[in-house]
């Protein structure tokens, strides 16, 4: 087996990957990283850009209930400095703005961005091998030692003082989708780089690492049915962002959710995967068509482009017709026609607080005719659960960790947590913050990147 060696060892070349290679080599440490793909960049790549997070950490409490409120207060308190951190570094980063209501943020060019980290990473020294995916953790009395990673020329075995774990969640592995999120989930769109199939979270967990909470929990942003066709560049210019603005209806006609439920449409994308085929409608009158969604895109813009791939779209003067229209779909026009009339009965009444599933705002009826109907499925971009980890990154070892349910009340000297020595993981490798909700991607990736290579770099040195 051939052989490599270095102080830190990193799985992963994606945002969080990158950003701990840079944080480690400034450190002072040998960094060599591997990444399973042909490019560097993961699913930031495939981004908007925007590096963002709450303003407000009761208002994240509130919309993202159930995160590890500890990891989600470090990427509040340290997105600003890991801004300027960025720009110091060469990434071309815009004046900070406001995203909707209740978050800051600055606007990056990915394709600017993962070739700057890059080049970053090669003029400190640090090296990345690319095709290049991990296989096995190495171990020796419960610490990690390094890797086994497979290339075309075979397996490789890298030795580490520390190994940092950011390949990028679990989405592309079809048994860990269908075992924590969906039953369905050869019919969601892997809305992500297709490298990210939870190398790192069996990895750790073979040798023992602890799980966090809310496995079933993933973001991403719903997609139009086939047969529409895109390619994944196209992910942002197809995504339907007006759905909390929409009724969505399953394949039996019926709705199945609060649809203006959570910060955006992710809330109602993680509802879409567990129905029928993971597919739901999402009707529109000409009201909402002419009215912009969270991007500031008009609906109708949207539907356009959807069209324009092919989607699954019919349009009707009526909602009777339009209920018609749905059989053609497997919906039963009676069942749909009916779910619209009483929810726009209940919308114009004060019958509103009754309604089930409830809705909590845009509460708008489907009245303005034409009506606009498109079949949508479920689109995963990156898992929130993962790998549990303490503030410094470091992965906690199973056997020596208790309970981190919410609600436990044990007195507090029986629990404890212990990290695994010397393995460390970083963005969406690290469960617990996100949970259902979206506090940023991309700045879970750079707070929970640097910090693991800060601390994977001060660990080596102490060996």
């Amino acid at each position: 087996m051939r052989q490599e060696e270095a102080d830190i060892c990193i799985a992963g070349a994606g945002m969080a990957g990158l950003c701990a290679a840079v944080a480690a080599l400034e450190a002072g440490a040998t960094v060599l990283v591997i990444e399973k793909g042909s490019r560097s960049g993961g699913s930031m790549w495939l981004s908007h850009g925007l590096i963002w997070t709450f303003t407000d950490k009761a208002q994240l409490r509130h919309e993202v209930p159930d995160g590890n409120a500890a990891l989600q207060d470090i990427v509040v308190d340290r997105l600003t400095g890991s801004h300027d951190w960025l720009q110091k570094r060469g990434i071309d980063l815009e004046p900070e703005m406001e995203f909707q209501s209740f978050g800051r943020g600055r606007m990056a060019n990915p394709a600017q961005m993962a070739p700057a980290l890059v080049k970053r990473v090669a003029e400190l020294g640090g090296r990345i091998l690319f095709q290049t995916g991990l296989q096995t953790l190495l171990s020796t009395n419960g610490d990690v030692t390094g890797i086994v990673a497979f290339d075309e020329h075979g397996a490789v075995e890298i030795t580490a003082g520390s190994v940092i774990l950011a390949t990028g969640g679990f989405q592309g592995n079809a048994e860990l989708v269908s075992r924590h999120i969906t039953p369905h989930a050869d019919r969601i769109y892997l809305r992500a780089n297709p490298w990210s199939t939870g190398d790192a979270f069996l990895s750790a967990t073979e040798i023992g690492a602890a799980v966090t909470p809310h496995m079933d929990k993933f973001y991403g942003h719903a997609l139009p049915a086939p047969p529409a066709r895109f390619n994944q560049f196209e992910f942002l210019n197809v995504t339907q962002r007006y759905g909390p603005m929409a009724v969505a209806l399953n394949l039996n006609g019926k709705r199945f959710v609060d649809e203006s439920a959570g910060t955006g449409e992710e809330a109602l994308n993680l509802a879409i995967a567990t129905q029928p085929q993971a597919t739901a409608i999402y009707i529109v009158d000409a009201t909402i068509a002419n009215t912009p969604g969270p991007l500031g895109i008009l609906a109708k813009v949207a539907i356009e482009r959807a069209r324009d791939s092919g989607a699954p779209i019919i349009e009707a003067p009526t909602l009777a017709l339009l209920a018609e229209g749905l059989r053609a779909w497997g919906v039963p026009p009676d069942v749909a026609l009916h779910s619209l009339q009483e929810y726009n009965s209940a919308v114009q009444s004060d019958a509103f607080g009754g309604l089930l599933p409830p809705r909590s705002k845009n509460a708008w009826p489907i009245k303005i005719a034409p009506f606009t109907a498109m079949v949508m499925r479920a689109g995963i971009t990156f898992t929130c659960g993962g790998l549990q980890t303490d503030l410094d990154m470091r992965v906690l070892r199973r056997a020596a960790t208790t309970s981190n349910l919410s609600l436990v009340r044990a007195d507090m000297s029986e629990l404890r947590l212990t990290a695994m020595p010397n393995l460390y993981a970083a963005g969406c490798d690290v469960g617990g913050i996100s949970t259902g909700g979206y506090i940023g991607g991309l700045a879970t990736a750079l707070v929970t990147g640097r910090i693991a290579g800060e601390s994977a770099a001060s660990n080596a040195r102490r060996r």
